[in-house]
């Protein structure tokens, strides 16, 4: 017997019971009740989903037509075959184009069954293509707010607004509380605000029991989703305690669905959604409200992910500032005393091998002092943009400065620093951001070129100066001419070279923070060439 739910329309007691024993012969147990008013057929619909409608042609007050209209009134996708005894071929063409599945004589009656199998299963084929497309919809719509750059709160907020009233009457999401232990709302959809301030109050007076048998708490505890098709037939309570109990009694449930939200760690939360009155839930409401929960933990799970690997890069941020800070003051203090020394060495007379330690204690020093400035001004840079503090100066005396800087280091490594010759070249650039990024540049050059001269030509192109540092060194393969720019960006092994990968990054940014760019190449034949670009005022052109 294959039950249905009908809805006959019929002012006779006796046809009406003619109807459902013809059904019952042809193997159906059909739920019915009868109407023989458009009032009661309007209250009807109003309160029950029904499968089928069977309707006598013409009633007191009356006719099928009339039916036709309400059922496209409400809206509801049920099949309507009419049955008369008196029926005119003209009758019949007007109803079935009204949206009529079917007319016929009573005298027929062993046309029912065969027409009532057809109407069920074209009805169950219609209702699964819509619900499919209902469940793509809101999925589809799910995940366009899972990735919009919400707040956590009001991207919950929106997403159970999307079952509402399509699948369910109400729908909530609940997540784990830290400081409670145990589930808290924070989000909820329900059409009527009276009963879903009602809703939040409960929560807050009736904190969810971790040890509950069912609902959301037994859900979190068992990572096993929950289907309840009908709650008033739960075997057993929700929980131990009789007012919160009688709170939810009066909440008038009826059909409820509870699944975990899953994260890497455990279950982040619980999703609940369910009916009121006489809407029930099935096994295809189940199953959307477990994909959504997939893909709502699946982003809750990365946004925790996220907000944690910002955690931790501050807590680096910060360390590196006062880790810095604290090295700075010493340094300082070391490489005067230093100084102070090798310019009284000559004065005390010491021995040339003490002079060269102590000019190579000074270089030490020197290095030193430029990684503790690149990792304050890293820590910087993760807060904002480089600072700039401009004024005018000659760019090529800039750089020969640096060069006579580096001339010790470059004779400890073998080389020898080479700069095209002097013009001049004024321009209006921050002085000391300038020379941090030439040394980089002249660094580098030194670190991975040893014994081999190093060529550094200052000249102008268009509007900006360019200063170009030719090395032939070890040189950069083309897929890491990039990579070595970005922060702590390396090509080699750290522990071939030496460094931690910031002088380049640094002298990029300081190079764009004045509307300038830095670059590197291969060099034709062996080695590389770094260039650093920066815009000319007009002036500084004269």
């Amino acid at each position: 017997m294959t039950p249905f739910r009908l809805l006959l329309v019929e002012d006779s007691v006796n046809d009406a019971a003619l109807v459902t024993a013809e059904l019952e012969q042809a193997g159906y147990l059909p739920t019915a009740r009868r109407v023989d008013s458009l009032e009661a057929l309007r209250e009807a619909l109003a309160a029950e989903a029904w499968d089928l409608v069977l309707c006598d042609y013409r009633l007191p007050r009356f006719t099928a037509l009339d039916v036709l209209a309400l059922l496209h009134a409400h809206g509801q996708d049920v099949p309507l075959i009419v049955l008369s005894s008196q029926l005119s071929e003209e009758q019949a063409v007007t109803l079935m184009k009204a949206g009529a599945r079917d007319c016929f004589s009573k005298d027929r009656m062993a046309r029912l069954g065969p027409a009532v199998a057809r109407e069920l299963e074209e009805t169950r084929v219609r209702r699964e293509r819509a619900r499919a497309e209902v469940d793509r919809d809101i999925l589809a719509r799910a995940s366009e707010l899972l990735t919009a750059s919400l707040e956590q709160a009001a991207r919950l907020d929106q997403l159970v607004q999307l079952m509402v009233p399509r699948v369910a009457d109400w729908c909530a999401f609940f997540l784990q509380d830290p400081d409670q232990g145990g589930l808290r709302l924070v989000a909820l959809a329900h059409p009527d605000a009276e009963r879903r301030a009602h809703a939040w109050k409960l929560d807050q007076r009736f904190p969810l029991d971790p040890q509950s048998a069912a609902g959301p708490a037994h859900v979190l505890r068992t990572g096993q989703p929950e289907f309840m098709p009908d709650v008033r037939k739960r075997p057993e309570p929700i929980t131990r305690d009789a007012a919160h109990q009688r709170a939810i009694e009066g909440l008038g449930l009826r059909s409820v669905v509870n699944v975990p939200l899953p994260g890497n760690e455990g279950r982040l939360g619980v999703l609940s959604m369910g009916t009121l009155g006489e809407r029930l839930l099935s096994p295809v409401d189940l199953a959307l409200a477990q994909e959504l929960a997939r893909r709502t933990g699946l982003v809750l799970e990365n946004a925790r992910l996220f907000q944690e690997a910002r955690e931790a890069v501050r807590l680096r941020d910060e360390f590196l500032t006062v880790a810095a800070h604290e090295l700075r003051t010493p340094l300082t203090t070391l490489r005067l005393q230093l100084g102070t020394l090798l310019q009284r060495s000559e004065a005390h007379h010491l021995e040339p091998d003490v002079v060269t330690r102590l000019e190579r204690s000074v270089r030490q020093v020197r290095r030193l002092g430029t990684l503790v400035e690149g990792l304050l001004d890293v820590s910087q840079l993760s807060s904002g943009e480089l600072s700039l503090m401009p004024e005018r100066f000659d760019l090529e005396e800039l750089v020969a400065e640096v060069l006579e800087r580096f001339q010790a280091e470059a004779r400890a490594a073998g080389c020898e620093l080479r700069q095209s010759p002097r013009r001049g070249l004024w321009g209006t650039w921050d002085r000391l951001r300038v020379d941090q990024a030439v040394a980089a540049l002249i660094s580098n050059a030194l670190k991975f070129g040893p014994g081999r001269p190093v060529e550094v030509d200052v000249g102008r192109q268009g509007g900006f100066a360019r200063i170009q540092v030719r090395d032939r060194g070890i040189g950069v393969p083309v897929d890491q001419v990039e990579r070595i720019f970005e922060r702590f960006g390396r090509a080699v092994s750290s522990h071939s070279y030496g460094g931690l990968g910031l002088g380049l990054y640094l002298a990029r940014r300081a190079a764009e923070a004045h509307g300038g760019r830095a670059w590197a190449e291969p060099a034709t034949g062996e080695g590389a060439r770094f260039t650093l670009e920066l815009p000319l005022e007009k002036e500084t052109r004269e």
